[in-house]
């Protein structure tokens, strides 16, 4: 895979929010899965746009921009169902959805920390030179 690929990935994602959005209405960004959908389509943006990204004293390279993608679609599954859990409200079926969306999540957090780490299995090619604030 290559670096520049998660451009198409949060392309895709923030198009799945714009429908959501002209189905529900603007209302439908104070949802906690919707808010997360947003920023995992941004940093997916700058991962495959950017190189590093640099703010002050910090710096951040597209592995960390793509890593932050996947730990975003990991909390994004269990947050759909888990105010119902907590709540105590929670169908059987939304129970066990949630379980499955836990575990799944479970396979995003995997993934995220093995590109953030240089992809020992899961390889991703760098692609993109463009750097911002240095």
């Amino acid at each position: 895979m290559k670096q520049s690929s998660f451009r198409y990935l949060g392309a895709f994602d923030l198009v799945i929010v714009a429908a959501f959005l002209a189905a529900f209405g603007v209302g439908a960004l104070g949802s906690t899965p919707i808010a997360l959908m947003v920023l995992a389509g941004v940093t997916a943006l700058l991962a495959g746009s950017l190189a590093e990204l640099s703010l002050g004293p910090i710096t951040i390279s597209w592995r960390g921009f793509a890593a932050a993608t996947y730990l975003l679609f990991a909390a994004l599954l269990p947050a759909t169902y888990l105010p119902h859990v907590v709540a105590g409200t929670a169908t059987t079926s939304e129970t066990a959805l949630f379980a499955v969306s836990c575990v799944s999540a479970a396979v995003f957090v995997f993934m995220g920390f093995d590109i953030a780490r240089g992809g020992k299995h899961f390889e991703v090619r760098a692609n993109v030179e463009r750097v911002v604030g240095r």
